[in-house]
């Protein structure tokens, strides 16, 4: 019985450590941020970090026919470093026909 105990503690622990953010992530900084917003009809930002996340998204309100305040069109991008040491990279577009992601391995 104790060593049962024993062993489901070392795992808890395991398990909990592995959860915890990178000391990389949890020290990350904002190196880059732009933010643009007319508050009318379009608006973009974009932001990285000192990890290798980087963000970027703008939204456009388009005229749409029987539509009184338009449609907004989006597109953007989100991409990061996994810890096996690979880039990856979601692009998407979101408009009247629905969101769109493309996700592929960059690196």
């Amino acid at each position: 019985m104790k060593f049962c105990s024993v062993l489901f503690a070392t795992c808890l622990l395991v398990g909990i450590s592995k959860a915890l953010p990178a000391a990389d992530d949890a020290q990350a900084e904002t190196v880059r941020l732009e933010s643009e917003n007319n508050g009318v009809d379009k608006y973009s930002f974009a932001y990285e970090t000192s990890n290798g996340i980087a963000r970027n998204e703008e939204g456009v309100l388009k005229p749409a026919e029987g539509e009184a305040d338009g449609i907004l069109a989006v597109h953007g991008s989100s991409s990061w470093t996994a810890p096996d040491g690979k880039k990856y990279e979601i692009s998407f577009t979101a408009d009247e026909t629905g969101y769109h992601p493309s996700f592929k391995l960059v690196a």
